[in-house]
């Protein structure tokens, strides 16, 4: 359980490394933000990699929920469809994902131990592939099917602003827009897909 002076730093780290990324972080901004000194800052966390470890996880963590859409076999493939595009547009919005997106192109060391934890296998292409094998989808290439899910709903959302003053909306108008925007993507990849 974090103390109160750990959530504050965790709130203001994130803030940062999510704003400037790794290379342009500064721990003294990090310590400004959570009303401590940079010393105490050292005392909780020991280096500005460790912070930035636990910030990164923390974002990797918040995703893991939505990748295990494809291991409730409750659902159907096609409600499994919907609950993945709605929470990964979620996701995307929180911020997390152009963080995640920056620093993985910073580093791509930084999924190797998930990677391995995950025994190397994608529960998304796994699922998809599965379906094919079954007959109950389309012949589809699984892999392209998760690059085109991810980007689809991701796209709209981390260049929003580009697409907000090319549609003329404010943003509550196109936040509007978007609410509707994973059901669409939903419906499209399901009637793409199956038989």
């Amino acid at each position: 359980m974090l103390t109160d002076t750990e959530k504050k730093i965790m709130n203001s780290a994130r803030a940062e490394f999510e704003q400037k990324g790794f290379n342009g972080a500064r721990l003294q901004a990090i310590a400004d933000a959570a009303g401590i000194s940079k010393p105490s800052l050292h005392y909780y966390f020991r280096s500005k990699e460790n912070l930035f470890q636990k910030i990164f996880d923390e974002a990797l963590d918040e995703y893991m929920p939505i990748v295990n859409t494809w291991k409730n076999d409750s659902l159907t493939w096609e409600q499994k469809i919907v609950s993945f595009t709605q929470e990964l547009v979620k996701y995307v919005q929180n911020g997390h994902m152009l963080f995640i997106i920056r620093e993985i192109n910073r580093n791509p060391d930084l999924l190797e131990d998930r990677i391995k934890k995950g025994k190397g296998t994608n529960s998304f292409v796994t699922y998809f592939e599965e379906m094919v094998q079954q007959d109950e989808i389309q012949q589809t290439d699984s892999r392209i099917l998760f690059i085109m899910v991810h980007s689809i709903c991701s796209f709209p959302v981390l260049n929003s602003q580009m697409f907000q003053k090319s549609l003329k909306l404010s943003e509550k108008k196109y936040n509007e827009l978007m609410e509707d925007y994973a059901k669409v993507v939903a419906d499209l990849i399901i009637n793409a897909i199956k038989k």
